[in-house]
């Protein structure tokens, strides 16, 4: 509740504004000396100058000038975007437009409308904020402000991070920074990119450069305290990721002193929700329960979805964690639906992970396995999704060398014409010059034909190119799923001499996974994610035979193909597959990174099945047991205890893999032990 001396202030400040309204509206100068007053507020209260700035625009008369009125919405926007008001924020942005365009204020007009594509970034829609972006830069004149530039520069520098573009992302900010040179009260505005940049340098793994940046912008003069804030939290991220965690709760704890003494909402949020999730990775799930709850209530108040969002993920695994799996999973399993909905995939993996552990650790191993299952297919999804968004870019590249070759043709034709329609011209004027020029006219043409030659057969070698690449896995020079469904298709062996005993071989089929693969991509990031796929495809190849093939099914996954293979040598087979990945750590030049599998196995002869889709079920099948048994193991399907129809039918069943166990031999063989990771 106010108190009476704060409500007396209050009535003062609004008579002191509003009693020259008894005699006629604030002057512009009056005015803008009350606009610069609001600014210096901010710095010590950003709820104090929004409301101190309510009034003004109320005590303004009907004809306010431009300027002001453009100078009094602009300082709405960042003090709502201070306060976490960003929704409230985007409004007054669009407004800004409005009254730019009436005025025919181009420059102005632009920059208002990046509000639109923060909006859409935040609603996380960055092929559509790329599309508004084109058509602002498109509105910005020749003659705009370097500020302008710089806000454009800046916020193009945000839409390629959103889309991992982060080389094109610093070119922006750079570009932005330079805009900016030497102007004097562009301190602030140099401060906000510093802070993106230093962003950008922990999206990239590389927190030292973050530091350093960071400490660049929080060294500007005239930077706000909203900036001060927000670098102070990018600084005690990467200090946290350099391992230098006392350094880096101090940065968050300045940055919080900072954030709730200016009313700074939004970033008390987010630097609560850092704090939270720091205090996770450390498992005092306690501590970050208390600092997620905060967190939400601070959130929910200022209405930044995203803020909320990450403070109810916080708060459930925070719940989990301490084993209160009926409070935690509610908070998580909402967040999981609101990231479902708004397409954000990673994110989305990255929570079905965190949960599937949260599970396992829990002992609620069917449940987690249901979670992996769960990321395991939106990773499918999403690895198809890019798949073919690669295919169509190199169609449309193929279409457009195609349209070029057939204009190179034409003009080629054309000039054919023209050297045709000469010699007879010529030939009318004297039969020796036109044996000449019949002559000359052949030459021409045997030499187009020979370039037109040369043009197919470049036609073709790219044609092989292309099929092969379609059969190729890009990273790792593995065959993909295509390629194995194709050789499947045209095996030509009968049904009868694929289930042919030992004496001559069966088909083997063995799916493996590498254990807890997202671990390693967040702890040493994705290119050494990638240098693991790599390697352990070199290994897998080098360990099995020449006949064999390996593949990489999808993610993290991988299938050999055996055919003819004895069913009695795939505990042999299996054991040469887990040390050759196992045995050694990776070698990933910045790391040694400790790589296991875990695997399935299945063969056509064991399984006592005629088709090869029943043999992937059952190692599938086989996988997801070693998974749940503890990974870095192989199960092998052995035997049958019932028909394949009735342990197909109980796979498919309701109660799942749980109802096929007492229905299939296993064999299980256990991995090397792994390395620590250097």
């Amino acid at each position: 509740m106010f108190s009476s001396r704060r409500v007396v202030s209050a009535l003062l400040l609004a008579a002191s504004l509003l009693g020259t309204n008894a005699h006629g509206a604030l002057s512009s100068a009056d005015a803008r000396a009350e606009l610069r007053a609001i600014h210096e507020l901010a710095e010590r209260s950003t709820g104090a100058a929004l409301r101190k700035l309510e009034i003004l625009q109320a005590s303004m008369g009907e004809t306010v000038p431009y300027a002001l009125h453009r100078d009094m919405l602009r300082t709405e926007v960042w003090l709502r975007e201070d306060a976490g008001q960003r929704e409230q924020s985007y409004a007054v942005e669009r407004k800004i437009r409005a009254l730019a365009l009436a005025h025919k204020d181009s420059a102005t007009a632009a920059r208002a409308r990046l509000g639109e594509v923060r909006q859409l970034l935040d609603q996380h829609q960055a092929d559509k904020a790329q599309a508004v972006l084109e058509n602002i830069v498109a509105e910005v004149p020749v003659d705009a402000p370097p500020t302008v530039v710089a806000s454009v520069d800046s916020v193009l520098g945000d839409v390629h991070n959103a889309r991992a573009r982060f080389d094109k992302a610093l070119e922006a900010y750079l570009r932005a920074l330079r805009q900016l040179e030497g102007m004097a009260d562009a301190g602030d505005h140099r401060a906000t990119l510093y802070g993106r940049i230093a962003h950008l340098y922990i999206n990239t793994d590389h927190p030292e450069k973050a530091v350093e940046t960071a400490r660049q912008g929080v060294a500007e003069t005239g930077a706000a305290a909203t900036s001060i804030a927000a670098l102070q939290l990018t600084e005690g991220i990467a200090l946290i990721r350099l391992g230098r965690d006392g350094e880096g709760i101090i940065a968050f704890q300045q940055a919080l002193v900072l954030a709730e003494r200016a009313g700074l909402g939004g970033i008390e949020a987010s630097i609560r929700g850092n704090i939270a999730d720091y205090f996770l990775r450390q498992r005092d799930y306690m501590r970050a329960e208390d600092e997620a709850r905060k967190a939400l209530e601070v959130s929910t108040r200022v209405k930044d979805e995203n803020l909320i969002i990450m403070a109810k993920a916080n708060l459930g695994f925070a719940l989990m964690g301490q084993g209160k799996m009926a409070q935690g999973e509610p908070y998580v399993d909402a967040v999981i639906v609101q990231l479902r909905e708004a397409g954000a995939v990673a994110d989305l993996e990255a929570m079905l992970d965190e949960k599937g552990r949260m599970q396992e650790a829990a002992g609620l191993h069917r449940n987690a396995l249901a979670t992996v299952r769960e990321q395991q297919a939106l990773q499918q999804r999403s690895a198809r999704s890019a798949r073919d968004r690669a295919i169509a870019a190199l169609q449309e590249e193929f279409d457009a060398s195609q349209r070029t070759r057939q204009i190179a043709l034409l003009q080629r034709e054309n000039v054919l014409k023209d050297a045709e329609l000469a010699s007879r011209r010529r030939a009318q004027w004297a039969t020796g010059f036109a044996i000449v020029l019949t002559v000359l006219a052949c030459a021409i043409v045997y030499v187009l034909y020979r370039r037109a030659a040369r043009s197919n057969a470049q036609l073709q070698q790219l044609n092989r190119q292309l099929e092969y690449h379609s059969m190729r896995d890009p990273l790792t020079g593995l065959h993909n799923r295509r390629a194995f469904l194709e050789k499947m298709r045209t095996r030509s062996a009968s049904k009868e001499d694929r289930r042919a005993g030992a004496a001559s071989g069966t088909d083997c089929f063995v799916l493996m996974d590498i254990d807890h693969f997202k671990s390693i991509n967040d702890r040493w990031g994705h290119a050494v994610g990638d240098a693991v796929l790599v390697e352990v495809a070199r290994r897998l190849a080098a360990a099995v035979r020449d006949t064999d093939i390996v593949l990489r099914w999808g993610g993290e996954e991988f299938l050999v193909y055996a055919p003819a293979t004895d069913p009695d040598h795939l505990a042999v087979l299996a054991r040469r597959i887990l040390d050759a990945v196992g045995s050694a750590p990776v070698d990933a030049q910045t790391c040694r990174v400790p790589v296991t599998l875990t695997a399935g196995v299945a063969s056509l002869c064991a399984a006592d099945i005629g088709e090869w889709e029943g043999a992937i079920r059952l190692a599938d099948w086989a996988l997801y047991q070693g998974k749940a048994q503890g990974r870095n193991q192989a199960r092998i399907v052995s035997g049958m205890r019932a028909p394949v129809e009735t342990v197909l039918a109980a796979l498919d069943g309701a109660a799942g893999a749980a109802s096929a166990e007492g229905l299939v031999e296993i064999v299980c063989v256990h991995g090397p032990s792994p390395d620590a990771p250097a």
